[in-house]
């Protein structure tokens, strides 16, 4: 299995509670989308990879039953603080590798996978992660995983100017390999996280683009003008599933199904 070391200590000092603020339209976007699928008001719910709890919290709000699990120990204490001061209690808060998952077979309603995937450089590690994902849902159960787009490797720099601090090798390394060395993360196809999903066994797949068009436009922040806002949030809305557009979103979010039987 391969070795995390370097994601630890990445996000060891990270602050992921200034990231929700950071990229609003990011988390905006992939709430409504998890709306979608909230079938009922007390799912069983494991937010994998879910960081300091961000989607984990506002699930319990709602009423739902939900499991955080981290790779970081920091994120996981973070979380504890968090539950206390928000007066919001989690199912489990706990630190373990998503490729195993401390839970018990068909368990869940729900995984979420919002980060995980794109940590895991090996397809055999993904696929392993998926397969857990897989094991742990109730048959009929969802997964919703957020995977960042591969094609966003060249539409980064052009956007931020970042050119001179990526050569032209790296971007057309990452272009075909998926694996950013220095960011240290991996970046999916649409087709390839179909692919990896459809292996393992759901079925009914579906993409979202995430930020979709906006990432080619602006800074991936809602407007602060609401009417602003409503036009681009209908705007991604209304296109978040056309094929030749997904591509140009930073993050795509695939949804499948664990077969009845």
């Amino acid at each position: 299995m391969e070795d995390n070391i370097n994601v630890k200590n990445f996000y060891e000092n990270s602050n992921e509670d200034e990231r929700e603020d950071r990229e609003s339209l990011e988390f905006c976007r992939s709430k409504k989308i998890i709306t979608r699928y909230l079938t009922h008001n007390a799912m069983d719910i494991a937010d994998v990879g879910g960081a300091t709890g961000a989607y984990s919290f506002w699930l319990a709000d709602m009423g739902h039953t939900v499991h955080l699990l981290d790779l970081v120990q920091n994120h996981i204490d973070i979380a504890k603080r968090k539950s206390q001061e928000k007066g919001l209690i989690l199912a489990s808060c706990l630190c373990a590798d998503a490729r195993e998952l401390p839970y018990d077979h068909q368990c869940m309603d729900m995984v979420l996978l919002m980060g995980a995937l794109y940590h895991l450089h090996s397809s055999e590690s993904r696929i392993r992660c998926l397969t857990e994902a897989f094991r742990v849902l109730k048959l009929g159960g969802m997964i919703l995983c957020t995977v960042m787009n591969r094609y966003n490797v060249i539409i980064a720099p052009l956007k931020y100017k970042l050119f001179d601090d990526f050569s032209r090798k790296y971007i057309e390394d990452a272009l075909n390999t998926g694996i950013h060395e220095k960011a240290n993360f991996y970046a999916h196809t649409p087709n390839e996280v179909i692919s990896e999903l459809s292996t393992v066994g759901f079925h009914s797949i579906q993409l979202f683009a995430v930020e979709g068009i906006a990432n080619a436009l602006g800074d991936n922040q809602i407007p602060t003008d609401e009417r602003e806002a409503s036009r681009l949030l209908w705007s991604l809305e209304l296109t978040e599933s056309i094929p030749e557009l997904i591509g140009v979103s930073r993050n795509i979010m695939a949804v499948g199904r664990k077969p009845l039987m």
